[in-house]
């Protein structure tokens, strides 16, 4: 028979912190594995119809989402199961004979976790129904809203479940939860691993991050060189003309960031030049679907080249794109 004569014992302000902390690593953690999945989503079953921006979220590839999402799981994840076996731990142990129980706050924290997770499964539900009647039924689509309903319906499971057992004192299994937090594991682990192979290591990284530079570098001495056959009716002769004119700011991109360099430059004929690079990765796999890009952007790994005209006098100097 119940002991309705026991003393209670509410959260303390501890344990009422921990509990929201956890809810905010929760909410980035499910961020970021959904993010995770979405992009090697995106890299092994590419669309034309999802955009044309290759570092959109929802439609294309994108290395620092992916990078930024791994940090949050890395640091995030096991913070989180921290604070959950801390809440769960303070229910559990007995303090001299007396009932723990639930503040209210706690309580609609809670609540608020469940009715979000509710609402994702109810709008995912909602928007696979809407894209098969819009004609998106393929692979690509499917798996992405797979991906939405499984991390909804574990935060719903895990939490209907710690309602029964916290708020209203019912006998629920250990292995329930212990199944939830296992499956949790292996969904972030299989995250985290996929996200180093479509990302790349941090040397790969590295290195991508050198060729963006060089892309900038390569279109800001482009524009350099047409400020300067606008002005002087000519080509410059070199690199080192526009290094030693201040009127044009390009002093600080002649050179390649990684090696220190010198660009290679070479005038084709009066009105046209060129400007090669060597680049130490491929970014041809993210511009497969991608008709619109500036000059250098779509590169291969090793020395490239792209040639450019001027005009000269007072006609309107085209742009590098």
């Amino acid at each position: 028979m119940e002991d309705f004569n026991r003393p209670e014992v509410k959260n303390s302000m501890v344990e009422i912190f921990v509990n929201f902390f956890s809810f905010l690593l929760l909410g980035i953690i499910a961020t970021a594995v959904g993010f995770l999945y979405f992009q090697v989503i995106n890299k092994y079953f590419p669309d034309v119809l999802s955009g044309t921006y290759s570092n959109s979220v929802m439609g294309g590839f994108s290395a620092s989402i992916i990078n930024y999402s791994i940090a949050a799981l890395i640091v995030g994840f096991p913070i989180y199961l921290w604070t959950v076996w801390f809440w769960f731990r303070g229910f559990s142990s007995s303090i001299s004979g007396a009932e723990k129980v639930e503040s209210r706050l706690s309580k609609w924290l809670t609540y608020i976790v469940l009715l979000i997770a509710s609402g994702m499964i109810i709008g995912d539900l909602i928007t696979v129904i809407y894209n098969f009647l819009q004609g998106e039924y393929g692979a690509r689509f499917l798996l992405k809203a797979l991906t939405i309903l499984i991390i909804a319906g574990l935060v719903f499971g895990f939490y209907f479940l710690e309602r029964k057992k916290i708020q209203y004192k019912k006998a629920v299994p250990s292995r329930f939860f212990w199944f939830f937090g296992v499956f949790s594991g292996v969904l972030v682990i299989s995250a985290i691993i996929l996200g180093f192979v479509v990302g790349g290591t941090p040397h790969e990284t590295r290195l991508k991050k050198f060729d963006l530079q060089r892309t900038a570098d390569l279109q800001e001495i482009s524009s350099c060189i047409g400020s300067f056959s606008y002005d002087n009716e000519r080509l410059p002769k070199s690199l080192d003309e526009l290094k030693n004119n201040a009127r044009y700011n390009c002093a600080f991109r002649i050179s390649d960031p990684e090696t220190n360099k010198d660009y290679e430059y070479r005038t084709v004929s009066k009105t046209e030049f060129e400007l090669c690079a060597e680049f130490t990765s491929s970014n041809l796999d993210e511009f497969q679907n991608i008709d619109y890009y500036g000059k250098w952007e779509k590169h291969d790994k090793g020395r490239m080249c792209e040639k450019q005209t001027v005009t000269f006098g007072k006609q309107a100097v085209p742009s590098v794109k």
